[in-house]
């Protein structure tokens, strides 16, 4: 569930904070061909699972903004535990390429 929304990824997504937060990230902004391997990885990691590789360094991936349109970004996920549970900071960068 999204935790925090910046006025950058309003501006990037097009979703306001007060529609994002509280919504599963994957409804947002994941291609919905992507959607059930973000979720797999998710719950894989939630479960005890390896760190994998998607955390802690730089990924070129597509992401979705509001109105439907896909776009190439980099991302960067961390992992930290607070006392609400396990959250992932993200950083999106759009993608200069193409």
């Amino acid at each position: 569930m999204v935790a925090e929304w910046s006025p950058q990824a309003k501006a990037l997504f097009g979703w306001s904070r007060a529609e994002a937060v509280g919504k599963r990230l994957s409804e947002l902004v994941i291609p919905q061909r992507h959607r059930a391997s973000h979720e797999a990885g998710l719950k894989h990691f939630m479960q005890g699972g390896t760190k994998g590789a998607f955390l802690n360094r730089p990924l070129d991936i597509t992401m979705l903004h509001r109105n439907g349109h896909e776009f190439d970004v980099s991302i960067r996920i961390a992992s930290e535990t607070t006392s609400d549970g396990t959250r992932f900071p993200t950083y999106v960068t759009p993608s200069r390429a193409g």
